[in-house]
């Protein structure tokens, strides 16, 4: 009976706290962090040996909590490949290579430097220079679709560097499986290795789905039995996902292969169209999950350093895009607005820690304390969205264009 009040307090969060919530004005991501942190063992069950009833409103098996977790982060990878094209890619190519890349490289690199001044491994800098690096692609983009900005120059500019960001998770997601496996190696070496091993993998299997998937779901002619093409994604991700374990990387790459893959199908839009109430719960279980494993206590220890950090973080990377979408010959007031819009920490932050706290690489304290740091900066983004193109324009006015 205990396992169905914890489905049911999950169901509950999905389908009433979240919504209403939204009503409120506050993004799902968000929505399902904040309820994780309250149901979670460091939310109301810290009191539920004072009052019986709080028992059926929380969840604290921690196994549970896990297995939502990796079924997220399996699911947000593959929509995320899923919504790719290889056409979009190259259409977008000047400032998803370059603007995106700079920024990814400039940023990463810069934080690894400033995390590694205070004394922390080579390993866990490389990995938070790298996912800090990134930005929030599920709340900015909810923003700008929410305020109709998508197809705009901020928005077309945003979406092209937030893509090469989603890329940058596939090397990220491979050198963190090279650290867990910890065989003494160069570091530099791990380093290379990651990157061709991924490289490798991707060109294998994209190979093989281009030269197989075609032609079988062309013979097997899915389109009119929904039941039919669900049960052939669902086989297509898991498959992917365990051969990509089995071979030394992470099942989040796989479901990312199997997305791209399918991504370059006929069915991708009946495809996205049958999973997307079921991929939006489980990532929405997948930030409930994180909301779960966070103790915000922790703040509580030393507050003004969180917010140091949540601030330095910001305006680092703002600095570092913003001067980046110059040197591209982005107009200032696009640059300015997009640099505001891109300052937050991103949700692979809480994927890339998740699982470098499962493989032991970063301590407990450490984890809790970048997680407290991305959260904090995600439940600020939707309130810096409101002044953001005003303070675009008044730095446009400052730093006025060559003529």
């Amino acid at each position: 009976m205990h396992h169905f009040s914890e489905i049911l307090t999950l169901l509950g969060i999905a389908s009433i706290a979240v919504p209403f919530l939204h009503r409120l004005g506050v993004s799902p991501v968000l929505g399902y962090l904040l309820c994780g942190i309250v149901a979670g063992p460091y939310g109301l069950a810290l009191w539920s040996g004072e009052y019986k009833w709080i028992d059926y409103l929380t969840v604290r098996d921690n196994e549970t909590i896990r297995s939502f977790a990796n079924l997220g982060i399996i699911f947000l990878m593959f929509m995320i490949g899923l919504k790719l094209s290889l056409d979009d890619l190259w259409r977008m190519r000047h400032h998803i290579l370059g603007l995106g890349g700079c920024q990814v490289l400039l940023t990463g690199s810069l934080i690894f430097f400033i995390v590694r001044w205070f004394g922390n491994s080579p390993e866990i800098s490389i990995l938070l220079g790298a996912c800090f690096a990134l930005s929030s692609t599920a709340v900015v983009m909810q923003l700008f679709e929410e305020k109709q900005k998508v197809h705009t120059p901020v928005g077309r500019l945003s979406f092209s560097i937030l893509l090469m960001q989603d890329l940058a998770v596939v090397p990220i997601l491979a050198l963190l499986t090279a650290f867990a496996m910890n065989t003494g190696e160069n570091l530099a070496f791990l380093i290379v290795r990651a990157l061709l091993t991924a490289a490798a993998t991707i060109v294998v299997i994209y190979f093989i789905g281009m030269k197989i998937l075609r032609p079988l779901l062309r013979h097997l002619n899915p389109d009119n039995r929904a039941e039919w093409l669900m049960a052939f994604v669902l086989f297509l991700v898991i498959g992917t996902a365990t051969l990509t374990e089995f071979y030394g990387l992470s099942a989040a790459l796989g479901a990312f292969l199997a997305g791209l893959l399918l991504a370059e199908t006929e069915y991708k839009r009946k495809i996205v169209s049958i999973i997307f109430p079921v991929e939006g719960l489980l990532i929405g279980m997948f930030f409930l999950s994180v909301g779960m494993m966070m103790d915000i206590r922790a703040a509580l220890y030393n507050p003004l350093w969180l917010i140091v950090s949540v601030a330095g973080v910001g305006l680092l990377k703002a600095v570092i895009l913003f001067l980046l979408c110059l040197a591209f010959k982005v107009k200032k007031d696009v640059a300015a607005e997009t640099a505001i819009m891109l300052g937050q920490g991103s949700e692979f932050v809480f994927v890339i820690i998740t699982m470098a706290l499962s493989y032991k690489i970063i301590p407990f304290a450490d984890a809790q304390f970048f997680m407290l740091v991305t959260t904090l900066s995600l439940v600020m983004t939707p309130f810096i969205a409101l002044f953001a193109p005003r303070l675009a324009r008044y730095i446009a006015r400052i730093f006025p264009d060559k003529r």
